[in-house]
């Protein structure tokens, strides 16, 4: 599909109102199509956290669940929070919707297995040309309109099938993702009162990649049994999609909030794309055949959950890992910082200060966002480097060499002991003058 297919299809959609109708009509491919053509259209300007266009989608999506007869545990426009804008120092207000489909089991269905995965995208930026301010949309296709439409017709078939479901399911489409996973987090620590009713977690984050190393990934931390029989269970029927175990984490996702109440969980993704935060990450980026397939893999999945006389607990730590547990910023009383300032400092004053713009880099014309991981550990030294979204090698290797050189933190707390934490940080590569820092060339 071509620009204009895409701008028409989603000015139709947004003047339609009840747009998801419009793709309900249609097979699981051509909707899952429609849905992301929706979610990426130019209008939508990139579904930025706490922006008219989030709270857009976040009604789209409400009223697509409501209309497949599920209870909303949100309100029409969502359930907002409000938190710091990092960027601006201003009240960002972004919003969670939420629903569930009751099981039919007498016993079975006071217990929870939630999928969700998050709304918003990487938004927009102002940027110059000939003088004059113009906005510049980075649409989100893979990220993450493709997670949000497949988990719109995983809604659509378990609806249509809950005769089938012991345990309930929630549907959770958690707003500020990029936002260290601000959404999540809300709802599990202010929003949803029965946390301990969760038994499981399956996160759909980014999948659908149609270029280079397309491989359909689960990850669930740290090894477990029962969960990777479940997995390979759903694997082994006839056509389903093959599926790898990821070691380590692919792409940060809303798991983490999970994680840190020791709710089990499985993350589905297809991984990085060099696309992510770049106006190139378009509908037509998309393979749609394998997002079906993906929906396929994800209620089946669901299905053998739900179904289940016993869930998989989590499996006990070794003492080594007890002690090393690392945390989200989101998580501690007190967050690691750097000179005073967040992680935007951390860009500005050190990052973009010392950083290089690779020779080969330039003469192949590659840019975009280079995600990169790191911890900062209980003395505020930089540790465990790894790249999350690579441009190239040699911008891994320039990106890797400036973060290990980073001065001291002062360390994140907890109950007044310092403890590691886990820090993810965006490093735009731009061959203009457009980036917000710029980065020597």
């Amino acid at each position: 599909m071509n620009r204009i297919g895409r701008i028409v299809i989603g000015i139709a959609c947004i003047l339609a109102g009840s747009a998801h109708f419009v793709c309900a009509q249609k097979n699981i491919p051509d909707s899952l199509r429609c849905e992301v053509a929706f979610l990426s259209a130019e209008a939508m300007k990139g579904r930025k956290a706490g922006s008219s266009e989030e709270k857009r989608a976040a009604k789209y999506i409400y009223d697509y669940l409501q209309s497949l007869g599920m209870v909303m545990l949100s309100p029409e426009d969502g359930d907002d929070f409000g938190m710091a804008d990092p960027v601006v120092g201003d009240t960002l207000y972004s919003r969670n919707i939420v629903g569930f489909i009751p099981g039919y089991d007498p016993v079975l269905k006071g217990e929870f297995i939630l999928l969700g995965t998050q709304l918003d995208g990487p938004g927009f930026e102002a940027v110059k040309v000939n003088g004059q301010t113009k906005e510049r949309v980075f649409p989100g296709a893979y990220s993450n309109a493709s997670g949000n439409a497949v988990l719109m017709q995983v809604a659509k078939l378990v609806a249509e099938n809950k005769f089938m479901f012991r345990r309930s399911v929630i549907f959770g489409f958690f707003g500020a993702g990029n936002y260290s996973q601000a959404g999540s987090w809300y709802f599990l620590n202010r929003s949803f009162a029965d946390v301990d009713k969760i038994k499981f977690m399956v996160d759909v984050n980014s999948v659908g990649k149609d270029s280079g190393p397309n491989t359909f990934q689960a990850f669930i931390g740290l090894p477990n049994r029962h969960i990777l029989k479940d997995i390979f269970t759903v694997a082994e029927r006839p056509f389903s999609l093959d599926v790898k175990i990821a070691e380590r984490e692919p792409i940060p996702s809303d798991y983490r909030s999970f994680h840190s109440f020791d709710i089990p969980f499985t993350l589905f993704t297809t991984g990085p794309n060099s696309l992510d935060g770049t106006i190139h990450d378009t509908p037509e980026k998309i393979d749609y055949l394998q997002l079906a397939q993906i929906v396929e893999f994800v209620y089946t999945y669901a299905v053998t959950l739900a179904s289940a006389d016993s869930l998989a607990e989590k499996e006990e730590e070794t003492s080594e890992s007890s002690k090393s547990r690392v945390y989200s910023q989101l998580e501690v009383d007190k967050r690691a910082t750097f000179l005073k300032g967040d992680e935007r400092t951390f860009l500005k004053d050190w990052v973009y200060h010392y950083i290089k713009y690779p020779d080969s880099a330039i003469s192949a014309r590659i840019e975009g966002t280079e995600i990169a991981e790191f911890v900062v550990d209980a003395k505020g030294k930089v540790t465990d480097i790894k790249i999350t979204t690579s441009l190239s090698e040699d911008i891994d290797r320039e990106v890797i060499k400036v973060l290990k050189a980073s001065p001291k933190w002062k360390p994140a707390q907890v109950n007044g002991k310092n403890v590691p934490v886990q820090i993810s940080v965006a490093i735009e590569f731009m061959l203009t003058n457009r980036s917000k820092f710029g980065i020597n060339k």
